[in-house]
């Protein structure tokens, strides 16, 4: 009988073929894209970027009105409707929504006027044409109000509030990730927030801090080479430095001095009682503002930023951003025209 031919190195069958060639297509093909843009560039042109984005702090309850609104028009009287075409989830449609102690609600309450609960109460999502008031040791998870709103203390809130008028939580409240208002948001003592908007928002009182904003200038124009580098730098009681600071170490404003630029510090700036600074300040340790301490432009401390009795920060004529990257505390009677950001919360004492 005869034997088998050895195959030689080199040799292969159909099969071995069509894998090998297989296995080289499904190599390449992912190629394929980037060798034709290096052939032939379709895509070299600059990255467009929008400069003149701002993100918006009522972002979310503006989203809310224009969703829930057409819900709200298209049912007249009082009903009871499915929500968004959501499983098992249905909205309360009413002109006017009053309740006692205790109530629990799991429907969206969607009120064309005033939305008013007791003490203790439960609520899902809410939004109010009117006014808004919820008793001490209420829960919620989202509001938005075309008015003003005003709630008791210790209110836990899931998620977010929005609010068009003047905004008020009583002490000891959990604001959840975002509490804005497009007034006035006052807050109690106790309070811990992670995101807070408001023009202004303060704690207990805004009175006074109003006042003082009335008398803040401008800030100058400045050039490139108006400014001081210096490693740590301590600012004399009563003095006037009216340039930029920029330090390696820590930054102290002296009682009643004023800065006329901004602050920028490797360590920690502290702004004495009745000092003012009216540009903004940038730290990487913490930043303080002693009380009646005053900063017109915005904060971002890498650290925490603490505000004492009286602090102010901002103009009602332009808000600002306080942003704390590890903790933000105010004291009563601190107030901040604008954003305040504590990625790791904040609370008021």
């Amino acid at each position: 009988m005869g034997q088998d031919r050895p195959r030689r190195l080199g040799e292969m069958t159909r099969v071995e073929i069509l894998v090998v060639a297989l296995y080289l297509v499904a190599v390449l093909l992912p190629l394929l894209p980037g060798l034709l843009e290096l052939r032939v560039a379709t895509d070299d042109d600059p990255l467009k970027i929008d400069t003149s984005y701002a993100r918006d702090p009522r972002f979310l309850g503006k989203s809310m009105r224009a969703k829930l609104g057409p819900v709200m028009n298209e049912v007249s009287g009082d009903a009871r409707v499915p929500f968004l075409n959501r499983k098992n989830e249905f909205a309360r449609v009413t002109d006017g929504f009053e309740s006692i102690d205790r109530a629990r609600f799991d429907d969206v309450v969607l009120s064309r006027g005033r939305f008013a609960v007791g003490d203790h109460s439960s609520m899902s999502d809410v939004y109010a044409r009117g006014d808004v008031a919820v008793g001490a040791f209420g829960a919620l998870r989202t509001l938005a109000s075309d008015a003003s709103a005003r709630f008791g203390s210790n209110t836990r809130v899931a998620r977010w509030i929005d609010v068009e008028g003047d905004c008020t939580f009583g002490n000891g409240s959990d604001l959840g990730q975002s509490a804005s208002a497009a007034g006035r948001l006052i807050v109690g003592t106790g309070v811990r927030f992670n995101r807070l908007f408001g023009r202004p928002v303060a704690v207990v009182d805004a009175r006074r801090a109003e006042l003082r904003a009335l008398t803040g200038s401008p800030v100058a124009v400045r050039g490139p080479n108006d400014r001081r580098l210096v490693t740590s730098y301590v600012i004399d009681p009563g003095s006037i430095v009216d340039e930029d600071i920029v330090a390696t170490k820590d930054v102290f404003v002296g009682t009643d001095a004023t800065v006329g630029g901004s602050i920028k510090a490797a360590g920690t700036v502290t702004i004495a009682e009745n000092a003012c600074v009216l540009g903004n300040v940038i730290a990487r340790g913490n930043v303080t503002l002693a009380p009646d301490a005053t900063v017109l432009g915005h904060i971002f401390g890498d650290a925490d930023v603490i505000l004492e009795p009286g602090a102010l920060v901002g103009d009602r004529h332009a808000p600002k951003t306080l942003h704390a990257s590890r903790h933000a505390q105010l004291s009563p009677e601190a107030c901040v025209y604008g954003w305040i950001i504590a990625e790791r919360g904040g609370m008021t004492l």
